[in-house]
């Protein structure tokens, strides 16, 4: 019904623990030689948006639990002192994964 279609507490936590796994993979790929951290760091964001697009193929997310989980995906990375600009583009990699 309508209230399910506004439970958006499970994208939430997606995201959440989304970031917490870029962050964590992040901040491994930064002890990486010079040489291969761009190559990690590109791996990573593609592991990222896999994740993401095989939590929507099992989840049914509306525009509503979409922003949600982006928003939650966003603020994560900010609070975990990411540069803005980073956090910016990749929640928006996130969100057109996610269409």
């Amino acid at each position: 019904m309508i209230s399910g279609w506004f439970d958006a507490k499970e994208a939430e936590a997606f995201g959440n623990m989304l970031a917490e796994f870029y962050d964590e993979k992040f901040r491994e790929t930064e002890k990486a030689a010079d040489y291969k951290q761009l190559g990690k760091q590109q791996k990573l964001v593609a592991q990222v948006l896999l994740k993401a697009q095989q939590f929507k193929a099992t989840h049914k997310l509306n525009p509503y639990k979409k922003a949600k989980l982006g928003n939650a995906f966003k603020w994560k990375l900010r609070d975990l002192g990411h540069h803005v600009e980073l956090v910016d583009q990749m929640a928006k990699d996130l969100m057109l994964a996610l269409r």
